[in-house]
């Protein structure tokens, strides 16, 4: 671990009432000190440094070295270690935000014997000091990059330790299993007789096994929340797709005319859908066209569809379906399918058609783009499709394929073990592949991090966090 004092804005580049430097490191306090001056007392920082008091607010000025001009107006917090997000002293300049303001502000903190800090360097150290597991500082990353209130959710829940829990009760179940079979290796006349073949088959199968495969299912829920749940709008030309889209999305992000063929590519917007997040897009017309722009559109719908997790499958309300709608259905049938019928503000009472039998097998929902009704419906039947999608939410998400290769990995092992226990394999072999189980759980949290699997997982992060 680095004993350098390290320093970095920790707010985003742009105007806004507040940007943040941040100092931690050894020297973070006499660093802060020399570059701050207290209102009242601008000749004289000595007795600041002296009558410090942790987690207090000091207003003052921070001042050019070389020309003793005033920089900015700031508020300067420090914070004494062990209670702070790295775990060493910390001191956090708040002045107003403005990218040259907060430049200056960072360049005189460099003048005075801080570095600049390397991305996501303030979460590696937190982790480095045992304040975070390596699960809680990937968290950080999902936080920041949380696009629903439930993707949100399930940051939070990571950074305070969910998947580390679970994790660490996986692996205190392996431990003991290994010290079981460990102790029969080394005094096998002592416990010969309470040693339980099929307890410890038991143990393996529920508190090991059972548990890893359902976390490494929940990786799919995981990239369907952090990414977003793929849906898209298809249908034969004019029958209101970008009026849908538009509402759903609540924006004019499509354009509307009452010609045919207006939508050409793919336009696409992040939805968020009763807290889970959702990217909606609005596809071209699916039809037989001469047309080069608007061929290479309809290709490029059919390609989105294959990717799609959810397909709004538009129809003109009242209006027997065209072959080429008919055409169309075949082409999504495999997928989750909601059928909106559009334009229901036309039909006249009891104007009625003999809906094919397999359109009937999904989910139908008539609104009206144009007046918009039937909307509120449509959108409690698209939830409903997502909660299909996502399951046991109540266990803790395995949020990346790191994760995923590690647990992978530690079930083999410990499949391997229980393979050994029914065909009473030697001991001695059962503890290595039992310590191999443990290892691969051990590199999900951190117990033994390798430098490049550090290395890699900080660059993902901002600088100054």
């Amino acid at each position: 671990m680095s004993h350098s004092t390290i320093t970095a804005i920790a707010t985003p580049a742009g105007q806004g009432g507040i940007g943040i430097i941040r100092i931690s490191g050894p020297e973070a306090f006499s660093i802060g000190s020399s570059v701050f001056y207290r209102a009242g007392n601008q000749g004289n920082n000595s007795r600041l440094l002296d009558n410090i008091k942790t987690n207090h607010f000091y207003y003052g000025y921070v001042r050019s070295q070389g020309e003793n001009k005033i920089i900015d107006e700031v508020l300067v917090n420090f914070m004494k270690a062990p209670h702070t997000y790295t775990r060493e002293d910390v001191v956090e300049i708040q002045g107003h935000s403005g990218i040259q303001t907060l430049k200056s502000i960072l360049d005189i903190v460099i003048q005075k014997g801080a570095k600049l800090a390397q991305p996501g360097e303030f979460t590696k150290r937190a982790f480095l000091n045992g304040r975070i597991d390596l699960t809680q500082a990937e968290a950080v990353i999902d936080l920041i990059n949380a696009r629903s209130s439930l993707s949100l959710e399930i940051a939070v829940s990571q950074i305070s330790g969910s998947l580390k829990r679970k994790i660490s009760d996986i692996r205190t179940a392996l431990l003991e299993i290994l010290s079981q079979i460990e102790a029969e290796i080394d005094f096998p006349e002592d416990v010969e007789d309470s040693f339980n073949r099929k307890e410890m088959l038991s143990r393996v199968q529920h508190q090991v096994i059972k548990p890893i495969q359902k976390l490494i299912r929940n990786h799919n829920n995981s990239f369907l929340l952090k990414k977003g749940i793929k849906a898209i709008i298809v249908g034969a030309p004019n029958v209101g797709k970008s009026s849908i889209m538009n509402r759903l999305s609540k924006r004019d992000k499509s354009i509307v005319t009452p010609y045919p063929g207006t939508t050409r590519d793919l336009i696409e917007e992040h939805v968020d859908f009763f807290g889970a997040p959702m990217v909606l897009t609005d596809s071209a017309g699916l039809h037989s066209s001469d047309d080069p722009i608007e061929k290479l559109g309809i290709e490029r719908a059919i390609k989105q569809i294959q990717m799609s997790d959810l397909v709004l499958f538009i129809l003109a309300a009242g209006v027997k379906p065209t072959q080429n709608e008919l055409g169309i259905f075949k082409l999504i049938k495999d997928k989750q399918i909601i059928i909106v019928h559009n334009k229901s503000d036309l039909v006249m009472d009891g104007k009625a058609f003999d809906m094919p039998k397999e359109f009937k097998n999904a989910s139908n929902i008539s609104v009206s783009a144009l007046k918009g009704f039937g909307f509120n419906r449509l959108r409690t039947e698209i939830e409903k499709k997502i909660n299909q999608k996502i399951k046991d939410f109540d266990d803790p998400i395995v949020p990346n394929l790191r994760h995923t290769k590690a647990l992978e990995d530690a079930r083999a092992s410990v499949e391997s073990v229980y393979e050994g226990l029914l065909n009473s394999l030697p001991r001695d072999l059962l503890a290595v592949d039992l310590g191999e189980s443990i290892r691969h759980l051990s590199d999900i949290t951190g117990e033994n991090p390798t430098p490049d699997i550090l290395d890699r997982i900080f660059s993902e992060f901002c600088i100054g966090k």
